[in-house]
């Protein structure tokens, strides 16, 4: 796992390091006297993607091994994004279903791309071998949004969720799911 942190910190790093494009220019210029000038520039400039996106759908493809999921995002301000999911266990053995609602702040206020925090709520209801328990969870995380593609969405995120089991009185099934949790997302989606 530590080699897939550092590989995702890597590439969260690299993507966000803005670009620019250096345009190397010479001109030749006659005169009306037939004298010719010659002059040479460079010009520096950086673009920015500045189309609208309103909604976004993502998941989180490394998020498969435990959960399938899905999540809405929707931009209520120039600043702040809010979301809600689902998700359901693959695990066999392991049934279920889990809701999330997120809330999203940009402080370059470009909502749904760049740079965001975001903190999080998550309840799972959760059942294996006949046992079931209720799971709250909160948490926080830090993340890059951005669009490769005209509306094709890839996002990065690394934070931490504690989550609180409603019974303890439950078996060895469920202590896992009980206590903090790093969190790693790597989010695929669209935006439109």
């Amino acid at each position: 796992m530590n080699k897939l942190t550092l590989f995702l910190v890597l590439l969260f790093v690299s993507i966000s390091i803005n670009a620019q494009v250096v345009t190397e220019e010479k001109r030749k210029t006659v005169t009306e006297k037939g004298d010719t000038i010659y002059t040479e520039s460079t010009i520096v400039s950086k673009s920015e993607d500045i189309t609208p996106r309103e909604d976004m759908l993502v998941i989180n493809p490394l998020k498969f091994f435990l959960f399938y999921n899905l999540s809405y995002f929707h931009k209520v301000s120039e600043s702040v994004a809010v979301g809600a999911g689902f998700q359901i266990p693959t695990i066999s053995g392991l049934g279920g279903v889990g809701l999330n609602a997120e809330a999203r702040i940009y402080p370059s206020k470009k909502t749904l791309r760049g740079f965001y925090f975001a903190p999080n709520l998550t309840y799972m209801k959760l059942t294996a071998h006949g046992e079931s328990v209720s799971a709250f969870g909160l948490g926080a995380l830090v993340g890059w949004q951005w669009f490769p593609g005209d509306d094709f969405a890839i996002g990065l995120g690394i934070g931490i969720d504690h989550y609180t089991l409603s019974n303890d009185n439950v078996d060895d099934d469920f202590n896992s799911y009980s206590g903090s949790i790093p969190v790693v997302r790597f989010d695929i989606g669209y935006a439109w």
